[in-house]
């Protein structure tokens, strides 16, 4: 237990460093270029969407202060990318401030899917790092492998189920991506297709936006179509197309977490093939 004390340290650092800068993880565990990529790719998608929304981000959100100072400014999910949320929050003033009314840009449900995908992106860039730390470990006892539990993670964001499929494991890729992608397609449905809006539900589009890919898209194309009646079951589609992006990150660990099973099943064996 004492021996693992200095591993498990260096992957909080790894989480926590990640969390507030995507990429400062990475360059902690050696990947350089991955470091750079994981920081530009957060960093465009955040301040891209804050330009095409007209910086209206912030009115989403709202700042949390102690004794009469701001410590930080809450705004959901794009947090997970701390610093440049902050810094966001900090230098750019919405358009709403010069009186200008968010629906006269015409880009804005695009950038909130950006700036809202940064935010997702940096906790699964966190994941990533921790995995790339874990992977080192094995290359270094001479156990590499293909797949490392942050690859597996990532790959759910990308489509539900696509990291359980990496790992071999299909049936439950079919599980997970037909229950979760059903789950979705049926929530939006009862939405008649337009219930994925940041302006009209701010806080149901949070847990959308965990779906992934195929969430972000819908949160650009959904808000293309207009309500022309009274949905009865508005209600419920929202609820299912929340509980479909709050499924996706319990598919995303349990991704995870069966690679490291795996690799912890292995490592008795290989310790003793060593041996002999």
């Amino acid at each position: 237990m004492a021996a693992d004390q200095p591993a498990r340290e260096r992957l909080g650092k790894t989480i926590i460093l990640t969390l507030l800068v995507p990429g400062l993880g990475h360059l902690l565990a050696g990947r350089r270029a991955q470091g750079i990529a994981w920081f530009l790719a957060c960093q465009l998608l955040l301040f891209g969407g804050f330009y095409l929304a007209g910086n209206t981000q912030k009115d989403f959100g709202q700042p949390f202060g102690l004794f009469g100072t701001t410590v930080c400014y809450l705004l959901a999910p794009e947090m997970g990318n701390f610093v440049g949320s902050q810094a966001a929050a900090a230098l750019l003033q919405s358009v709403e401030v010069g009186g200008q009314y968010p629906e006269a840009l015409p880009w804005r449900h695009l950038g909130y899917a950006m700036s809202g995908a940064s935010g997702v992106l940096a906790f699964f860039a966190a994941a990533h790092a921790a995995g790339a730390v874990l992977a080192a470990r094995r290359r270094a006892a001479g156990q590499p492998e293909s797949v490392h539990p942050g690859c597996a993670a990532l790959a759910t964001l990308l489509l539900p189920g696509l990291g359980h499929r990496l790992q071999g494991r299909h049936f439950k890729a079919g599980l997970y991506a037909g229950t979760i992608l059903t789950l979705f397609l049926v929530g939006m449905s009862l939405g008649d297709f337009a219930d994925f809006n940041r302006q009209r539900h701010p806080y149901y589009w949070i847990g959308q936006m965990c779906l992934g890919v195929p969430g972000w898209i819908a949160a650009v194309l959904s808000p293309l179509l207009r309500f022309d009646r009274v949905l009865p079951y508005q209600d419920a589609g929202l609820l299912f197309t929340t509980a479909a992006g709050m499924f996706n990150v319990i598919a995303a660990l349990d991704a995870w977490q069966r690679v490291e099973q795996d690799w912890e099943s292995k490592a008795p064996a290989a310790e003793a093939e060593a041996r002999a």
